[in-house]
């Protein structure tokens, strides 16, 4: 019956957003409310994963994997397992941001395996093995691209799936650290999937027609211009766009823990929107503040993601060396400065009290 409802809705809304103006009855919104039925899917459905050995690095192996989804689709993935130490391993899934692919969780594979944990990433829908060519996520075929975000967060629930079919993952201990688009992904994922016990959303957002109106990634402009051309405004394609908004899901991670990082001067993701989804968010959650725009500093984000997972997920504690890092990193540049201007005065006083001494020293030797 859900999916039936479902498919109507959406059909609804396809022949609704392709004419000049567009009407959305307050009965559909209240229809719409339970925006968590658009994610529902059928648990039980094989697997039929593949899985292949494709690199041994230092310290970790990463496996290629293949498993079934919804709507037939065959999911990519990569996961890789540490080298070292006890499995089973608390595993992140990582999401990938708007262009991004699977592969760009190499680049911390070796880090989260020195610490213990294992990471799992997907292609989401039109990305990595998935591109298909004229398809976008973010496109002016608005319903196009919404059936793109759920079939990725379908995806990701998925991913949780096969990870509990692995012996060396712990499935009771699923993070997920999801970065732009994967942020605003993994804000949805996250509140409907209570198998994720701690998310990290890096320069996510909330709001879909404020992000819209406001964003400066090259890819919303023909989105602003395709509402205009058909007479959509902005109150109207938030109606369409609520199943999909991370907003309706973000309150529905807790009690589990949340941490997000947002840069103060962010335009691609309007520094506004993660400012209103950290707001809709429950407690128990915890924001940093950059002063950056949407390229916040990757090492810090990082040890600080590192230190609260192990405080929130695993129980572990961090390793000493982490710890005065992410301190030395947190230091304004500014007081760095001052500091540096500091130690070099300093410095000097030093000196020169030392080489007056010894001139001194040797006026008065005979």
């Amino acid at each position: 019956m859900d999916r039936l409802v479902t498919t109507l809705l959406t059909a609804f809304f396809s022949i609704a957003l392709t004419g000049p103006h567009v009407t959305i009855s307050s009965s559909v919104q209240e229809e719409q409310r339970d925006f968590a039925k658009f994610y529902t899917y059928d648990r039980g459905m094989p697997l039929e994963a593949e899985e292949a050995l494709i690199e041994e690095g230092s310290g970790y192996r990463i496996f290629k994997v293949y498993f079934r989804s919804v709507n037939n689709e065959r999911v990519p993935a990569l996961i890789s397992i540490p080298s070292a130490g006890k499995p089973p391993y608390p595993c992140l899934i990582m999401l990938h941001g708007y262009g991004g692919r699977k592969e760009d969780m190499k680049d911390f594979a070796k880090f989260a395996a020195e610490n213990g944990y294992a990471i799992a990433a997907i292609d989401a829908q039109y990305h990595g093995e998935r591109k298909q060519p004229g398809k976008a996520l973010y496109s002016t075929n608005l319903t196009e691209s919404r059936d793109g975000v759920v079939q990725t967060v379908i995806d990701a629930r998925r991913t949780v799936d096969y990870l509990e079919s692995r012996g060396d993952v712990d499935s009771t201990k699923i993070g997920l650290v999801g970065g732009s688009m994967g942020g605003i992904l993994g804000a949805i994922f996250a509140g409907v999937e209570p198998r994720v016990k701690a998310a990290v959303l890096i320069v996510g957002g909330g709001n879909m027609s404020l992000m819209i109106m406001k964003s400066e990634h090259p890819a919303i402009p023909p989105i602003r211009a395709y509402l205009e051309e058909k007479g959509i405004t902005y109150q109207e394609i938030q109606g369409f766009l609520d199943p999909i908004d991370p907003i309706n899901f973000i309150d529905k991670i807790a009690p589990r823990p949340l941490l997000m990082h947002n840069g103060k001067h962010d335009t691609i993701v309007p520094a506004e929107a993660g400012r209103q989804l950290y707001e809709r968010a429950k407690q128990p959650k915890t924001v940093y503040w950059y002063d950056a725009g949407h390229n916040v500093p990757t090492e810090l984000v990082a040890l600080r993601t590192l230190r609260w997972l192990n405080e929130n997920l695993t129980g572990k504690s961090t390793p000493i060396q982490y710890l005065i890092l992410e301190k030395v990193l947190a230091i304004p540049p500014l007081m760095f400065v001052a500091l540096g201007v500091t130690v070099v005065a300093l410095g000097t006083i030093i000196i020169v009290k030392t080489v007056w001494k010894r001139k001194l020293f040797f006026r008065r030797t005979p």
